[in-house]
């Protein structure tokens, strides 16, 4: 059985929509107060009165302090981009997988190309840079089934201590995501996080992102 702060705090936790409201001020507690009193009941197993569970909302929203829970301040030491991309897909079967292994020393790549590969339930996923997109081709020796040109890859360098915490894409991601810009590849690795989208966005992109350390850097 949950104390009734404790029932309000999961149901609050659940629902983004309030919890930023909280947060910022602008959310009604007595209106939602009555919106979650019964499911604050059933949590808690016992009747729980509507002022009740405003003084948790309001202990909640101290706590948050007008700040966005869901929302991390990241600091971001470098930005790089890299265009002209292209994605490929093959479908997954035992011959594409066995190309795999020989991909990296067929296909010659230079430290300004981009290549990563994404196995997924049913397709093998190639973005590269067009320089050796034709190459791909040849080595996995058929046509695929999705071939897709005009992309760019915008990488943000971070440093090592976001790397167990939670939101960090998110934080990041939601930048675009408000831009209502259609991602084509989202890669993530210790240091850096990578956004694959079409090359028209590029700049729009890049600006929405503050560099505190080194200079943007380009690879075209």
């Amino acid at each position: 059985m949950l104390k009734i702060h404790d029932a309000v705090r999961q149901i609050l936790f659940d629902d983004e929509v309030a919890l930023i409201s909280l947060s910022l001020g602008y959310l009604n507690l007595s209106a939602y107060a009555k919106k979650v009193e019964g499911e604050v009941e059933k949590m808690t197993k016992k009747d729980v009165g509507v002022p009740s569970i405003v003084v948790s909302l309001s202990r909640i929203g101290s706590e948050l302090g007008n700040v966005n829970p869901l929302i991390q301040d990241i600091e971001i030491e470098n930005v790089t981009t890299k265009s002209p991309l292209s994605e490929i897909v093959f479908p997954k079967s035992p011959r594409f997988l066995s190309k795999l292994s020989s991909l990296y020393e067929e296909v010659k790549t230079t430290g300004a190309d981009f290549l990563t590969m994404t196995l997924s339930t049913n397709e093998i996923t190639v973005i590269c840079s067009d320089r050796i997109k034709e190459a791909v081709i040849r080595h996995f020796g058929c046509k695929p089934t999705m071939d897709i040109s005009g992309l760019a890859s915008v990488g943000l360098s971070l440093d090592p201590k976001y790397y167990p915490m939670p939101n960090i894409t998110y934080s990041l991601i939601r930048r675009i995501a408000v831009k209502r810009i259609a991602l084509a590849e989202t890669i993530t690795s210790h240091t850096e996080i990578i956004f694959v989208l079409s090359q028209k966005y590029l700049a729009e992109i890049v600006g929405l992102f503050d560099v505190t350390g080194q200079a943007i850097s380009s690879v075209d």
